[in-house]
């Protein structure tokens, strides 16, 4: 028996979704079909209204979700599992949010936590990134949080922490090029959260790190680094390595360069051009953090996770 199942995740700056199929009864999960849209529901979250979220931004969000509802019918999958991460969890009116969704989808959504979020990753990623499971960190580098796995000696600690590529840009790099001053601001203040969450396992990880990277803003950079076309992105970015001198040299040139421009750089997705160097350096620090040489991408991620913890879930009762 093939059964079909989707999962959906609304996210800081995109709405995704997977379509897989679930072969056999040993439950061996294969990717039918991704989508992915740019929505940029954080856009301006907590710039005029402290952490909330724009009702403009709500309606792209909810149009997407329709015809990604419509795709997985299509598909034969069965309803969606349908999460919502990043700003969603932290935003003051995401019950209106969540209330327009069931209004106008009649679609029931789960906020998750940020601690969630990072176990559903984790197990994405170790069951289908090929040595995923032996990784010392993965992080899920997102629009408006970045979580972290640490392993060290088989304790695993899962966290979130509440940066990521938009909420980043909005709040330190407001010219276009940012200057030295605010690229400056933001480097300190990504070292100053490092310093407060990570540094309990900075000693016993540092040097030897197998460091596993995912979430859009990697997947793009890994793409960038290898000279990869957007509309070529897919399976073939999982275990893809950024070299830590691949990602410095890309960071000074996107530094330079307005934001219009970097749409010239090969593997860059039009709608991250403000974004990615945000990400970039956020990607670098924690390189630097746990001296690292590179790291390896990984395409698959929370979906998969979803998918899987429900497969679970069904065999398990």
């Amino acid at each position: 028996m093939h059964e079909k199942l989707a999962s959906i995740e609304i996210g800081t700056h995109s709405i995704r979704m997977l379509i897989a199929r679930i072969d056999g009864a040993g439950g061996a999960l294969r990717p039918v079909l991704r989508k992915r849209k740019l929505t940029r529901l954080g856009e301006g979250f907590g710039a005029l209204d402290a952490g909330s979220l724009t009702r403009e931004a709500m309606v792209r969000s909810i149009e997407v979700l329709r015809g990604f509802l419509n795709v997985a019918s299509q598909h034969g999958a069965s309803a969606p599992i349908v999460v919502a991460t990043g700003v969603v969890r932290r935003a003051t009116n995401r019950d209106v949010f969540v209330d327009l969704i069931a209004h106008h989808l009649k679609l029931t959504i789960t906020i998750i936590s940020g601690k969630r979020e990072a176990d559903l990753t984790w197990k994405g990623v170790a069951n289908c990134l090929e040595r995923g499971g032996d990784a010392d960190v993965i992080f899920d580098l997102g629009g408006g949080s970045t979580e972290f796995i640490l392993t060290h000696t088989g304790e695993r600690k899962a966290l979130s922490v509440d940066m990521g590529a938009v909420t980043l840009t909005e709040a330190y790099l407001s010219s276009d090029p940012p200057t030295d001053g605010e690229i400056h601001g933001l480097t300190a203040y990504i070292e100053q959260e490092f310093r407060k969450c990570l540094d309990p396992w900075k000693a016993p990880i540092r040097k030897r790190s197998f460091i596993v990277g995912t979430g859009g803003t990697v997947v793009t950079l890994a793409a960038m680094v290898h000279g990869i076309e957007v509309r070529e992105f897919g399976e073939t970015i999982n275990g893809l390595a950024i070299q830590a001198a691949h990602l410095q040299s890309l960071i000074e040139t996107l530094k330079g360069m307005p934001a219009a421009n970097r749409l010239k750089l090969k593997g860059l997705e039009p709608g991250r051009e403000d974004i990615i160097l945000a990400g970039a350096l956020i990607t670098e620090k924690i390189v630097e953090y746990f001296q690292a040489d590179k790291i390896m991408a990984s395409y698959s991620d929370i979906l998969e996770g979803i998918l899987m913890d429900y497969r679970e879930g069904e065999v398990n009762g």
